[in-house]
């Protein structure tokens, strides 16, 4: 079973983007601690006019280089950054130098300090809260409350008409080889080159009339014809078992983030339930100094035509159930 799908068997709502930011705010674990030399915050790894640029600035600087240059070598990395860092520097002391005004960029900096607060706070929360054994937990929840299903291994051959298909099932049952007549005979072309193999599947992962006769066929034996949208198949069953979910391993992240969503939202409900927070009703366009859409007057509604839930049903429409 893959992992998305025994995530959402188990009910995860893979809905993390809500929480907005959750980047650096999951705790690692004790072993995915990296271990690595740091020279001192205050290291002075160039100087600007005088005044240094810290080891500390370019770590910060750093955080902000696209994750796919992480993997470069850090001579090139610790240049790059460097090089950011002394023009970003010189081009806001010519800012400063010829005036620019500052208003709006003090109020991106508060926002922006108090967004890295957040980040900080929901942090700390996690490593308190979010421990190894709470993971473990909630992984052995998850594996109880994933259904269980079974999988079944098959082969097929499809073609095109229920005459081909019945020519075939005589085949068959005279000893006839499936592989090698999936080989030949079906229009399948991906799982024809491996004798009509599908691998293991689950009920839901075919469609409900291949499906159903598939995992209703003893092991060992070949199906009576059966039609489904892409054409009519002969199926051999090989194999029954239940599937198997994932491992702890293969799903500690995704349980890491439920949780850690779990956490954004619990902290939310927390700090609003002790604050006082008023909301003025006023036009949200002009809040955010968007341009209103153009009015629709009462003559280009009539000329557009009644709303839908008004119009009479099309003649031809076909009936519903």
């Amino acid at each position: 079973m893959t992992v998305s799908r025994w995530l959402a068997r188990a009910g995860v709502a893979v809905l993390f983007a809500l929480c907005v930011s959750l980047a650096g705010v999951a705790p690692r674990a004790a072993d995915e601690a990296p271990k690595f030399d740091s020279l001192p915050d205050d290291t002075a790894v160039a100087t600007i006019d005088g005044k240094p640029v810290t080891a500390a600035e370019l770590r910060v600087a750093f955080q902000f280089l696209p994750q796919q240059y992480y993997f470069l070598p850090a001579e090139f990395l610790l240049e790059t950054v460097l090089n950011q860092m002394i023009d970003v520097r010189l081009m806001a002391n010519a800012a400063l130098a010829e005036g620019v005004k500052q208003d709006e960029i003090e109020r991106q900096v508060v926002f922006y300090r108090e967004r890295l607060l957040r980040q900080a706070y929901l942090k700390k929360r996690a490593e308190a809260e979010i421990t190894p054994e709470l993971v473990k937990q909630r992984y052995e929840e998850m594996s109880k409350a994933a259904p269980a299903e079974d999988e079944v291994r098959a082969h097929h051959i499809l073609v095109k008409t229920e005459d081909e298909a019945k020519a075939i099932s005589d085949q068959l049952a005279k000893g006839g080889n499936f592989e090698a007549l999936a080989k030949e005979k079906s229009i399948d072309e991906t799982s024809a080159k491996n004798g009509g193999d599908l691998g293991y599947f689950t009920k839901s992962k075919m469609v409900p009339e291949f499906a159903e006769v598939a995992f209703a066929t003893e092991v060992g034996k070949n199906s009576a014809p059966v039609q489904s949208q892409f054409g009519w198949h002969v199926i051999h069953v090989d194999d029954k078992r239940p599937a198997k979910p994932p491992t702890f391993e293969e799903v500690v992240p995704q349980v890491r983030d439920q949780l850690t969503a779990e956490l954004v939202e619990r902290a939310a409900k927390t700090v609003r339930a002790s604050a006082k927070i008023e909301i003025a009703k006023l036009d949200p366009y002009a809040v955010l100094g968007l341009p209103k859409p153009p009015e629709t007057s009462a003559a280009e509604e009539k000329k557009d035509g009644a709303p839908a839930s008004d119009q009479p049903a099309a003649k031809d429409a076909a009936p519903t159930e």
